[in-house]
């Protein structure tokens, strides 16, 4: 850019340079020629004025007087760079007239006016004719040195403007050194220079607006990542059941056993379906179905059963040790889900029987789901439902993708004990009606009802993975 900037300064300044000096020259040539013709009538009246005074002293003009005259005007005419002709008449010359010339030369003229000196009263003869011219080309000679002058002075200045010019885009393009720089930066993903500004308005225009769309292209990025991490984690709960009941198939030879497990295999893969739209939709930031009014405990029982098998693939229990008939406006799928994350999050992370409790609660309904595992680590109580928050390695979504399915439907979900680990989902019924305050936590007695028949339950396996 600083070359194509230089190049037009120089293209600019030549022309006007040119386009300047020409009219100069012209204008200098013009001026030379009404003086020169001035300087032609002016020397061919002085030197008629000689002659004139020669015939009035001597009453005739010859070598002499010719002498006086020349010598009286060659000072002027060599300073002009003129010749002057003075024609009188002669009854010696073959064509009846003699010529005294003053400083003669060949070439172009600027040519005088012919003066004629007149004769006496007593005769109307002219006695002489004056004629004087200036040579062009000893004038074109100092015009053509006015016009190199005239070249020399626009040289100087196409130098200066030149050195000007450099200089000032030097320090015009260090703002768009930089500016390229921080392009350059932003495209390895380095995001320390946003908001740089650089002191020349368009510049800072362009760098605003680019600001503005990275920040919006990062934000997009980052939804785009949250995306495919929540649907990763969405999906594992119905893969898990998929590969349980084809598992189920590959090892049996009962006819009637694998069409049965091969029908429920079904089942999972439209409820896997299900949970793509949902999960896509939830992303997008709508709702894949309205919300509906349902029972509760027919949710738990759902899930229950369909958890059921992985659990005794390894060894342990899920079961329902108290269940509420409460309904709840909400969005079913949603709610699923959320109750799908914590039974996972209780098979993988915990360890003994797990139980879960749906009972009524001021207003709200509440699913409890308790195992007998190492529990919640210390120190990520208070952050456990925060993304990315993890003790096994693990993504940190689950809970914190049922928490906000639950806002969405005014829910919300607490952990009422760290160790062993118990997890209440709270649901506005629709019996009583939400109340107007904010979902309350369950009772101290209620969590120990928990913990109770939670330990109850409790055998001799054990696990020794920590809980998100």
């Amino acid at each position: 850019m600083r070359r194509r900037i230089l190049l037009l300064v120089l293209g600019t300044t030549t022309f006007g340079l040119l386009l300047f000096g020409a009219i100069i020259v012209t204008a200098i040539w013009s001026n030379t020629a009404a003086a020169n013709r001035d300087r032609a009538d002016l020397l061919a009246q002085r030197v008629a004025n000689s002659v004139e005074n020669q015939f009035e002293k001597d009453g005739e003009f010859g070598e002499q007087q010719w002498v006086e005259v020349r010598d009286q005007n060659i000072a002027v005419a060599e300073a002009f760079s003129a010749s002057v002709t003075v024609t009188v008449p002669s009854d010696t010359s073959p064509d009846g007239i003699r010529d005294f010339s003053i400083n003669p030369f060949e070439g172009e003229a600027w040519v005088s006016e012919v003066v004629t000196i007149p004769g006496s009263s007593r005769t109307s003869d002219p006695v002489a004719w004056v004629q004087a011219a200036v040579s062009v080309d000893a004038k074109r000679a100092q015009v053509a040195g006015q016009a190199l002058l005239i070249l020399a002075i626009g040289l100087v200045t196409l130098a200066v403007t030149m050195t000007v010019a450099w200089f000032y885009t030097r320090r015009l393009m260090r703002p768009f050194d930089r500016f390229r720089s921080w392009i350059a930066s932003v495209a390895t993903g380095d995001r320390r220079r946003l908001g740089e500004r650089y002191g020349v308005p368009e510049i800072d225009m362009v760098a605003e607006v680019l600001d503005v769309g990275i920040t919006r292209f990062d934000e997009m990025i980052e939804r785009e990542r949250e995306a495919a991490a929540h649907a990763g984690h969405q999906l594992k709960s119905p893969l898990t059941a998929i590969s349980l009941r084809l598992e189920e198939v590959v090892a049996t030879d009962n006819l009637e056993v694998a069409h049965e497990e091969g029908a429920r295999a079904l089942d999972q893969v439209e409820r896997l379906s299900r949970v793509v739209d949902e999960v896509m939709d939830t992303m997008r930031g709508q709702r894949s179905s309205a919300p509906v009014d349902f029972a509760v405990g027919s949710l738990v029982d759902e899930q229950v059963a369909e958890w059921s098998d992985a659990f005794a693939a390894q060894g342990r229990t899920l079961r329902i040790v108290e269940r509420a008939d409460v309904v709840v406006h909400a969005e079913r799928g949603a709610q699923a889900q959320v109750l799908a994350a914590l039974l996972e999050n209780a098979l993988v992370h915990g360890a003994g029987p797990t139980v879960v409790r749906v009972r009524r609660v001021s207003g709200f309904a509440s699913v409890e789901v308790a195992d007998q595992g190492p529990g919640v680590p210390v120190g990520l109580e208070d952050s456990v439902f925060e993304r990315g928050v993890s003790s096994s390695g693990s993504s940190g979504l689950g809970l914190t993708v049922a928490r906000t399915l639950l806002a969405a439907d005014g829910g919300r979900i607490e952990l009422l004990s760290a160790r062993p680990a118990v997890f209440a989902v709270l649901l506005p019924s629709v019996e009583e009606g939400p109340p107007a305050a904010a979902a309350p936590s369950v009772p101290p007695a209620g969590q120990a009802e928990v913990a109770t028949a939670a330990s109850s339950a409790a055998s001799a396996s054990s696990g020794n993975t920590q809980r998100r």
